[in-house]
């Protein structure tokens, strides 16, 4: 049976904006507990939009503001 890529079966990842904003979110949460800042390109505010609505369906109480 034949592998089929991460980004070709979640629906988040399918679209390649969305997917960067969301690897950029998780390398970046991800080192700042290691202690090593990152900084990465802003997201436009379309993109920030479409990140907190992805987000609050698998967070409702968190806020992100």
């Amino acid at each position: 049976m034949p592998k089929k890529l991460l980004k070709k079966t979640n629906p988040y990842l399918k679209d390649t904006e969305l997917g960067k904003a969301l690897l950029y979110q998780s390398v970046s949460s991800s080192t700042a507990v290691e202690g090593i800042l990152t900084k990465y390109p802003k997201l436009s505010k379309t993109m920030e939009k479409k990140l907190k609505e992805v987000i609050s369906v698998h967070e409702p109480s968190a806020s992100y503001e």
